[in-house]
């Protein structure tokens, strides 16, 4: 019986990686905990955009939604500090551009996260503002200037769609809904792949966005159908114990839900065809 040396157990290792990795498999070295086709080990991102989505111990989804530019709409109004609609004070109790400040602020700190993670992919943020004090746009740019990412702020123009929109009796309903409006205008006018819609109070982790473009294209490949992803905000709105589906994402869990806020990530092809 002949007795394979270390070198040749070497060679042989070496031609086998090769050969999966040409054949698009991937393998796990149980004793060192690394895949020696992509040179990483478990703890790091297995994900390549565009290309397929692993998540141990599940395996490998091919990608078949490729994503190819990410749109992130912004709707900023901070000249009101109680909430639209509801007789409660806002969480932690401040002035509503504190909200928006640190929104802004978190959304441009994931944007420089998503480039360094997606690098060729086109991002860009177009923040839409109703009529707020110069000082606090001065604010709002000063972050994004400071962010050095691609951004585009407006003013929110209500002559557009006081002829358009119901609630012309309720001065802020009718901003509201102008707001999304004006919002969905443009995203319709704008040539990118998926768009994010986002209101002024959320504070996103730090890799928010990258958790939704993995998952994004993972779940819209595994369905074969475009998808609405919607983060949430506060977990007490989504205590209901509907049936609904599970969907690992790329590190957190999603499942379905019957209705949405005004924040949500879409496809422009979905926004188009029920517009």
């Amino acid at each position: 019986m002949k007795k394979f040396t270390i070198k040749e157990k070497n060679f042989l290792k070496k031609i086998f990686i090769k050969l999966c990795r040409k054949l698009g498999f991937e393998i796990v070295d149980q004793n060192s905990l690394i895949l020696p086709t992509s040179n990483k080990s478990i703890n790091e991102n297995l994900n390549f955009l565009n290309k397929k989505s692993i998540s141990l111990p599940l395996g490998e989804v091919k990608i078949t939604r490729e994503i190819k530019s990410f749109l992130i709409i912004l709707r900023t109004f901070t000249n009101e500090n109680k909430l639209l609609q509801q007789n409660k004070k806002r969480l932690f109790e401040k002035e509503k551009k504190e909200y928006t400040l640190r929104s802004v602020e978190s959304i441009c700190k994931n944007i420089k996260t998503a480039e360094r993670e997606f690098q060729n992919l086109k991002i860009f943020l177009k923040i839409i503002d109703d009529n707020s004090k110069s000082e606090i746009i001065s604010q709002i740019k000063k972050i994004c200037d400071n962010n050095k990412i691609n951004y585009e702020l407006s003013n929110l123009d209500l002559s557009k769609y006081k002829n358009k929109i119901n609630f012309k009796e309720n001065e802020r309903m009718l901003s509201h809904n102008s707001h999304i409006y004006d919002s969905k205008n443009f995203a319709l006018k704008s040539n990118f792949d998926i768009i994010y819609f986002v209101e002024d109070d959320y504070i996103h982790e730090h890799d928010a966005f990258i958790e939704m473009i993995y998952t994004y294209q993972k779940i819209s490949s595994q369905l074969n159908e475009e998808v609405v992803l919607c983060p949430s905000d506060y977990p007490y709105l989504y205590i209901n114990t509907d049936y609904t589906k599970n969907f690992i994402g790329f590190k957190k869990h999603w499942r379905e839900v019957k209705q949405s806020l005004c924040t949500y990530l879409i496809s422009k092809k979905t926004l188009e065809k029920y517009w």
